[in-house]
């Protein structure tokens, strides 16, 4: 129950701050106007789940209820170990970005959100990877965090889109200008996972290690990332291939029919893998 408790906490807090990210970002790189109200609230909810989230870890670390937590253990978790500087870089990165919201600076609200995301990479393997081999693999981990975000928040809004989309032709048009814009930014963040994921991989659990994954838990939760991850892909080229080019043809109907079911799987496919990657983050690999 406590062990789920904070699988939950650091599920919804991943969402949270991709979410908080990932939207600023996709609205930036195509040039639209996003909706600050969702910003706000994805802010104000990055700091209550991050309050979770300690009350949570507390709970793990102690065996005591969530509901009742101790707080002298909570105290020294803040003071003693990084969570505590995290925490503070955290919350101030997400008030910085609920001023930047107000104030409606996009590109400093993005600025901040990243910063806001970039702290979960001290809260997860890579947090607890010392000297040079930690700071190679925190870079590869929040380069992992922000391509991680990017996707997510472009698959919500191309949801979104493609759910709303009215059979006109200018809506059409729109839409597939924003599919097909959406190419290079989904190339870059392939190659950014591939890549990040390769080191974090390498670092976590070590070349030679390897084998020892097919026996465990930790094992068979990354195979499951992996296999959804290649579902993303196969769905990313059949929109960016085969539904794009349908839907500015002659046959916008079926496109859009097709476009709505393959990125609601996508979609839900990457909110597997936040959940997994949230589970993995509990777990000893050799474990």
């Amino acid at each position: 129950m406590i062990e789920g408790a904070l699988i939950g906490a650091r599920f919804a807090l991943m969402i949270d701050l991709a979410l908080l990210m990932g939207l600023p970002l996709f609205w930036w790189v195509m040039g639209m106007a996003g909706d600050r109200r969702v910003l706000v609230a994805l802010a104000l909810g990055g700091i209550a789940l991050s309050a979770l989230w300690l009350m949570a870890s507390v709970a793990a670390m102690t065996g005591t209820p969530i509901t009742a937590p101790d707080w002298v253990s909570a105290q020294i978790l803040l003071t003693m170990t990084p969570i505590g500087p995290v925490l503070t870089v955290r919350g101030g990165a997400l008030l910085l970005a609920l001023v930047f919201t107000g104030l409606n600076r996009p590109r400093l609200t993005l600025v901040a959100a990243a910063v806001a995301a970039a702290t979960l990479a001290w809260t997860g393997h890579a947090g607890a990877t010392e000297d040079i081999a930690g700071t190679v693999h925190r870079v590869a981990d929040i380069a992992h965090i922000w391509a991680a975000a990017g996707w997510i928040g472009a698959l919500v809004v191309l949801c979104h889109a493609v759910l709303t989309l009215r059979p006109t032709t200018a809506a059409i048009r729109r839409v597939a200008k924003m599919l097909s814009r959406f190419a290079l930014m989904g190339t870059l963040i392939v190659g950014t996972l591939l890549v990040s994921g390769a080191i974090n991989g390498a670092m976590i659990v070590g070349l030679a290690q390897l084998p020892e994954l097919a026996g465990s838990l930790y094992g068979w939760l990354l195979g499951a990332k992996l296999a959804l991850f290649g579902v993303m892909l196969g769905l990313a080229g059949l929109n960016r291939w085969r539904l794009t080019p349908m839907l500015e043809s002659g046959t916008p109907q079926r496109a859009i029919a097709h476009l709505r079911l393959s990125l609601l799987v996508e979609t839900s496919a990457a909110v597997a893998i936040i959940g997994l990657v949230g589970w993995l983050g509990t777990l000893d690999p050799m474990g």
